[in-house]
């Protein structure tokens, strides 16, 4: 860590010294530039006039066309620069850089820039590659004759002694570029090792710190900027490990407590939510970082935070019903604003889950009412034959009888109902104590379907079983597979017409399991009661019901027993078409699979 934090400084030092050294010598080279060619420009420019003083007049002798060439050939090796003597059309007739014998093949010079510049102001200058010579050129032109121009004289001189110049300059400006950003990193490395130090130690106390070790101290020997800086570590660990510790305590707390507690600021994000509040409500993030309550899809709940945001004041108890992670629960909710003085700084919700309180406590109202329902009217109708006997009836032995039989039946459906009442209190308080053995089920079935022979006899009906030799056994308690069995065929040869009914019992394997049938083609039930049948004290039809001798809870009885044996039971029925309750149940394991 040291070496590293050591040359990342240096390195920065020494960069931050090079690029000035650098910037510096390009801008510099860059003026040295400028002066260099300017130089030459001047010298030139004053070469030429030279040279134009010379031919004020064309010469008398310069009919011979070598004349001009051998002029240009004189003053070029004179100033040391090419010399090119042009005539007003354009036409080279004289050239220090090309022999005579090749002028004729040089190209008009007329569209020349200096050219050009020369005859519309006076002095044309160029700077290009000469393709004749094969170098940048740096070119400069004036016409020549007086009072009328007759030729215009160009004198050019090569870049490369500029270029060789700068070369020279360059080097030397390199290698003390190189001495200079060698030196700079050697003393930005030693600036940057004795800066490091405190700052390493910081480092190191704070990186040991976050490992773990909470005990971490640095020592304060100044009191410069440093010293301060690990003063302000020692003071911010120390409240860290405070606040850690609350914050443990205060996690473990709120992951202790059943109930729900939700915390959200000011702006109405949920900055707090314990365990149970994230299951109910799916906003595990909460517990992560802050969070918007719209996160929460229930309308209710979102409505009751916003009404603590604007009032800002009083406790808030209500219970509503809420969408959450479990489905449709009834909450029991109680939110406090948070005030920070006069200023508004959050809400916090307590939630208790109360649905299976309300629904224990409607299910004992069904309950007793639905019980009180049932012992009314047979009691009702004992105590009005009763008091009819009482009266004088007694004296008429037909009506008497009929009367004493009626009160029998209703006695009869008074015992069958507090039995069935008896039988389902205890199986869904799960006192019973259930034998599980394998069951064979045809013979089982068998039997049963003798019970009720006598009976589809009577009525009329036909009753049929469809079973294979081969199915395998199931694990039941024996007595209450029968009770099933009873109450689902019971069912059937109740609810079939007379002389037309038809009962048909089937069983069957299916993947891991039993399935048994009881399928009947009487007066069905409609679609909107099939999920309702299995309440207790619900009946389709009322009054046949209860003609019929029905209590209403034999449904409720197949349903709790089958899911004690962990089978499942269902229903499918069309009105006028039949009904059919198919019961499922678990394959006895093999003796070997017992054993294991």
């Amino acid at each position: 860590m040291k070496a590293k934090l050591s040359f990342r400084l240096g390195l920065v030092f020494g960069l931050i010294l090079f690029f000035s050294l650098a910037f510096s010598y390009v801008y510099q080279g860059r003026q040295l530039r400028k002066v260099l060619f300017q130089d030459v420009r001047t010298d030139l420019l004053h070469e030429l006039r030279l040279a134009a003083g010379m031919l004020e007049s064309r010469p008398a002798d310069w009919s011979d066309p070598n004349l001009p060439d051998e002029w240009a050939d004189r003053v070029g090796q004179t100033l040391d620069a090419r010399v090119t003597l042009i005539d007003l059309d354009g036409r080279v007739i004289g050239d220090s850089f090309v022999p005579a014998t090749r002028l004729a093949s040089l190209e008009n010079h007329r569209n020349r820039e200096e050219v050009k510049g020369a005859l519309s102001g006076g002095v044309g200058e160029a700077t290009r590659f000469s393709v004749s010579v094969r170098e940048n050129m740096l070119y400069m032109a004036m016409p020549v004759g007086h009072p009328l121009p007759w030729a215009v004289l160009r004198l050019a001189k090569p870049l490369h002694d500029i270029a060789r110049l700068e070369a020279q300059i360059d080097r030397g400006i390199e290698g003390g570029l190189f001495w200079a950003l060698l030196l700079a990193l050697t003393a930005g490395a030693l600036s940057a090792t004795f800066l490091s130090r405190p700052l390493v130690r910081i480092a190191s106390a704070a990186d040991r710190f976050l490992h773990g070790e909470t005990e971490v101290k640095i020592p304060v020997k100044h009191e410069d900027e440093i010293g301060r800086l690990a003063r302000a570590f020692n003071y911010l660990s120390e409240e860290i490990v405070r606040l850690t510790r609350k914050e443990e305590w205060l996690r473990e707390v709120l992951s202790s407590i059943r109930e729900a507690i939700i915390v959200t600021n000011a702006s109405g994000e949920i900055v707090l939510a314990n365990p149970a509040a994230s299951k109910l409500f799916m906003i595990e993030a909460a517990r992560k970082r802050a969070i918007p309550v719209t996160h929460i899809d229930d309308a209710a709940m979102r409505e009751l935070f916003e009404r603590v945001r604007r009032r800002q004041s009083g406790i808030f108890n209500e219970e509503l019903s809420a969408i959450t992670s479990k489905g449709r629960r009834t909450l029991k909710v109680t939110a406090v604003p948070v005030m920070k003085g006069e200023q508004f700084d959050g809400t916090v919700l307590v939630i208790n889950d109360v649905t299976r309180l309300r629904n224990l406590e409607r299910t004992r109202r069904d309950f007793v009412s639905s019980v009180s329902h049932e012992l009314r009217t047979p009691l009702a109708s004992i105590k009005g034959y009763t008091e009819t006997l009482l009266e004088g009836a007694m004296s008429d032995p037909e009506h008497a009888t009929a009367f004493l039989n009626i009160i029998l039946q209703e006695s009869e459906q008074l015992t069958a109902l507090v039995n069935d009442v008896l039988d389902l209190s205890r199986i869904e308080s799960g006192k019973i104590l259930y034998t599980f053995e394998p069951v064979v089920v045809k013979p089982q079935l068998e039997k049963l379907m003798t019970l009720f022979e006598p009976a589809a006899l009577r009525k009329g009906v036909s009753i049929e079983l469809t079973a294979p030799d081969g199915l395998p056994p199931v694990l039941a308690d024996r007595s209450y597979f029968d009770i099933v069995m009873r109450n689902l065929i019971d069912n059937a040869v109740k609810y079939v017409d007379a002389n037309r009914g038809r009962i048909r019992v089937t069983a069957y394997a299916v993947g891991d399991g039993v399935s048994i049938e009881v399928s009947d083609n009487g007066i069905g039930i409609p679609q909107g009661d099939l999920d309702r049948i299995f309440e207790r004290f619900y009946r389709v039809d009322k009054a046949r019901s209860r003609e019929l001798g029905g209590t209403g809870l034999g449904l409720s009885i197949v349903k709790h027993i089958v899911l004690a044996h962990k089978g499942k039971v269902e229903v499918r029925s069309r009105i006028n078409r039949g009904t059919t309750f198919t019961v499922t149940l678990p394959v006895a394991p093999s003796p070997d699979q017992s054993r294991g």
